[in-house]
């Protein structure tokens, strides 16, 4: 009596050499599903010609609430900023463009640090989470909160801040 398998396949039909092909077959298949559909982490903390367009569109969606929310220009020193899939993560310090001193009235407001955690919407970069000019808790629980994001694009910084939240 032969045993019935959930794949519906008789494997003593197959001889020896047969049964290995189609195994190794499977898994050299499998690898190179692995491979294709594997994202690279991108580091985008210094500009160049591949990374200039997103780069520039995140780091604007970042100028213009620092723009509309405190009236005023600034250019972000680059800290930490990561790419990998749908998901982008900065940490940066921003200046005045004008190199004077960043005036902000606002209480409970740190300058100037600012972060910020995007997310791809088709071509479309978009804000999912921001720290512009808060403390450095406003990354608490990101890698967590954010489960479809590659950890491996976030600061040390930001995983210890999320380490608390998965236990």
């Amino acid at each position: 009596m032969q045993r019935k398998n959930p794949f519906g396949i008789n494997f003593s039909t197959f001889t020896k050499n047969q049964l290995m092909k189609k195994v190794v077959c499977f898994f050299v298949s499998w690898f190179m599903c692995l491979i294709l559909y594997a994202q690279p982490v991108l580091d985008f903390k210094t500009k160049n010609e591949r990374n200039v367009k997103e780069r520039t569109q995140m780091l604007d969606l970042l100028r213009n609430e620092v723009r509309s929310a405190f009236k005023q220009e600034v250019v972000f020193v680059v800290e930490h900023f990561k790419v990998c899939g749908n998901y982008a993560y900065l940490e940066a310090v921003a200046q005045r463009k004008d190199a004077k001193k960043l005036i902000i009235d606002s209480p409970g407001v740190d300058c100037c640090l600012a972060g910020a955690l995007f997310v791809k919407n088709g071509s479309v970069w978009q804000v999912a989470r921001d720290g512009v000019f808060r403390s450095d808790a406003w990354n608490w629980c990101i890698a967590h909160d954010f489960p479809l994001a590659n950890r491996s694009i976030f600061s040390e910084m930001a995983l210890n801040a999320s380490a608390q939240c998965e236990q």
